[in-house]
């Protein structure tokens, strides 16, 4: 039953995500699409390959190894299928729509919710680490932002602390970890290849979205 639930909210996310980002691209409003907004490219079949191999993987994980609760499961999936297009985006246009960020969080406070049903006490516990995770990593980058300017975006902060609400302080922290790490290596690589010089600006988004599908793989949270 988790499983069939988990493949059917990540097929929907991934489909609407990928409508998002062909909206996004072409300047068109989600409400008012167009069939051929949709049409694939093979930059788009890459997206949609990616994401349904990398949620493939996670489901993966989660049943064999991880065992997690529905509500567990469900928010990290959701967390990384709404990163996909908000690194597409960045990748593209360098900023992360603040559209996802917010139904990103209105579905968090659904879940908190959901999580309070479940379990008053227990809900609290989350509510606090989470809180306390999305604050610590806000504030750090935000700090971060004020001392080097233009090191990081303020599209890009939002986001740790909407993870922070998601995966905890450890989860967030975890995420936050292997984003810059796969940062540092993707501008290694792309300093070498010369396609950036040292004055250019690299989209930070899809190293968040690498590094925390990489965070929720090895430690499931």
């Amino acid at each position: 039953m988790q499983i069939l639930f988990d493949i059917i909210l990540s097929l929907f996310l991934i489909i609407a995500g990928y409508a998002y980002v062909c909206c996004y691209y072409n300047d068109v409003k989600l409400l008012k699409i167009d069939v051929a907004v949709l049409k694939p490219t093979k930059n788009k079949i890459l997206y949609l390959a990616f994401a349904g191999i990398s949620i493939g993987i996670l489901i993966a994980l989660f049943q064999i190894i991880y065992h997690l609760s529905m509500l567990q499961q469900t928010k990290l999936l959701i967390l990384v299928l709404f990163i996909f297009p908000a690194a597409a985006v960045d990748l593209r246009f360098q900023k992360i729509p603040n559209q996802i960020l917010i139904a990103a969080l209105v579905i968090r406070v659904l879940i908190y919710i959901a999580e309070f049903i479940v379990s008053v006490p227990a809900a609290f516990i989350t509510l606090k680490d989470n809180v306390m995770g999305a604050a610590v990593i806000g504030v750090f980058f935000l700090l971060l932002l004020l001392i080097f300017r233009n090191s990081i975006g303020m599209g890009d902060i939002k986001l740790f602390a909407i993870m922070g609400l998601y995966q905890g302080l450890w989860g967030a922290v975890n995420s936050v970890f292997f984003s810059l790490m796969v940062s540092f290596v993707l501008s290694i690589a792309l300093l070498i290849t010369k396609k950036k010089s040292r004055k250019d600006t690299i989209s930070f988004g899809p190293s968040v979205l690498i590094g925390t599908i990489i965070a929720i793989g090895l430690a499931g949270m």
